[in-house]
């Protein structure tokens, strides 16, 4: 056999051509018609690739720590029908996306004196800091998604309009914060305290907005990049700060949820190395716990493999059920360590020989703005959970699971739990429902599985059912705890220390 002979093999009386042809770009049809190859070169062409590659990290979360990551600030789509009135802005616009609504307290004519203000008191260089903005313009640009709003993408389009728009909203929140934050070092008190004029009028004119303001700092899409900030405030030379992240976070110390414990100093400390996209970002940071609710990538095959039990478990029982199987609810104490992962974090235990578990919640106050601001930290998690996980999530979740019905409620509300509510258990319930509804499509880290595979073991055991039933029967209340334990103070003690003191009697 010659070695330009083909080699071919029979297999069930067919024959199986398994060489290469020799006349490439033959067509071996039978027709003899040459393949053109043009379309080769686009296909490897190495533009095109890089191009489909960046359009993958875009349009893939786990790949938010590479740099060409998607825009960190947004307005998303699913939030402009029905809950239009969560995420309006009530006194300012920051950022593109609100500049056209009308009636809002300060609009650009009403931030120039806080430009001023920082000129006088600070010792802004403005050409200096308009000339950084400028050269660092594409970097900021690149933060905010393109939007179909054609006021909106008019500022981003228009550069003099974009640079302008940075400028004038990072002055009105540098100066928000000296008046409002938490002054710490000797630079920002100066700046705070000098009393004129011009500082007297806004911050009167501020301080009858300032809870407004608040709030619209903390939607999603009226944000501006928190490098702008931190630059404005490096520009002005007569402002020593410690901090711009802890002045800043300074504005909310009023609002629920409150700093994880653990957190309250990090900053000041300066032992994180933590790069803030926008303030929103920063508030998320500052009410989660460290190193929790993280959410990772599961292989389909582990999924696959997960007992059936652990897959139809990952409903949180209601807070009735959990009471039948003998759980107790209470609060984290003021100093115990349960208290650093702040007020979106739950722990449950439950040991072996203890017929009894606990599952520690902390307070939930539901007050006017709680629906607003927890709708603007889901959809930062929504958008941002493989970078920054997903504990507001995971708490909503867990209540929702908790609060089926309005019994549920009023359980939870003798616990403490629910506090300084002004609402109606059944506008409890229907509050987390709503709330479930914006968190829909975030996956679950694995602390929300671990408690409820700890939860289920826990009712799997007759004897913890049969204890919850004596509970609930029997001792429905704390009151009933207290009685008993008087009849026993009162009546039987007095009966064992008077047998006690005959047979003493007795035997002398």
């Amino acid at each position: 056999m010659s070695a330009t002979s083909e080699l071919s093999i029979r297999n069930d009386g067919h024959l199986i051509d398994i060489a290469p042809s020799p006349t490439t770009g033959i067509n071996q049809s039978g027709r003899g018609g040459e393949i053109h190859t043009e379309w080769l070169r686009e296909l490897t062409s190495a533009s095109r690739s890089a191009a489909v590659l960046n359009d993958l990290v875009g349009r893939t979360p786990m790949l938010w720590y590479l740099d060409e990551r998607a825009a960190t600030i947004l307005r998303p789509r699913s939030r402009r029908a029905d809950l239009k009135a969560l995420h309006a802005v009530r006194a300012v616009a920051i950022g593109p996306y609100h500049r056209g609504d009308r009636g809002l307290a300060f609009d650009d004519e009403a931030k120039l004196p806080f430009l001023r203000y920082l000129q006088d008191q600070c010792g802004l260089d403005v050409e200096q800091y308009v000339a950084a903005l400028g050269a660092a313009r594409g970097c900021f640009r690149d933060e905010f998604a393109d939007d179909a709003d054609a006021v909106a993408a008019d500022w981003l389009r228009d550069e003099e309009k974009f640079v302008k728009m940075l400028l004038l909203d990072s002055s009105f929140l540098l100066v928000f914060s000296l008046m409002f934050g938490k002054a710490g070092g000797w630079g920002e008190r100066a700046a705070a305290l000098v009393v004129t004029r011009e500082r007297f009028v806004l911050y009167t004119a501020v301080a009858q907005y300032a809870d407004e303001i608040k709030l619209d700092l903390l939607v999603l899409e009226n944000q501006i990049p928190f490098a702008v900030v931190k630059l404005l405030a490096a520009s002005c030379r007569g402002l020593k700060l410690r901090s711009v992240e802890e002045l800043m976070l300074g504005c909310f110390d009023c609002i629920c949820p409150t700093r994880a414990r653990g957190k309250v100093d990090l900053l000041l400390r300066e032992t994180t190395d933590a790069k803030f996209y926008h303030i929103l970002h920063l508030f998320h940071w500052s009410r989660v716990p460290e190193n929790k609710y993280g959410v990772l990538s599961v292989p389909l095959k582990l999924l696959e493999a997960k007992e059936e039990s652990d897959q139809s478990g990952w409903i949180m029982p209601c807070a009735r059920e959990l009471h039948r199987a003998a759980v107790w609810f209470r609060k984290p104490s003021l100093d115990g360590a349960e208290r650093h992962g702040g007020d979106l974090n739950m722990e449950f235990r439950s040991a072996a020989a203890s017929p009894m578990a606990v599952m520690t919640i902390p307070s939930f106050h539901i007050l006017a703005y709680t629906a607003a601001l927890l709708h603007s930290m889901l959809a930062f998690e929504k958008h941002f959970h493989w970078a920054h996980g997903a504990c507001v999530t995971v708490h909503v979740k867990r209540m929702e699971g908790l609060i089926r019905c309005p019994q549920d409620a009023a359980l939870l509300r003798r616990r403490w739990i629910l506090g300084s509510v002004k609402c109606t258990d059944e506008e409890v319930v229907d509050f987390f429902r709503d709330m479930v509804l914006e968190a829909a499509g975030v996956p679950m880290p694995e602390e929300y599985g671990e408690m409820i595979r700890a939860v289920a073991r826990h009712r799997r055991r007759r004897a913890r059912r049969w204890c919850g039933d004596l509970i609930l029967h029997f001792l429905p209340s704390p009151w009933v705890s207290v009685s008993l334990a008087a009849v026993v103070a009162l009546i039987i003690v007095p009966a064992m220390l008077q047998t006690i003191y005959t047979i003493l009697g007795y035997q002398k």
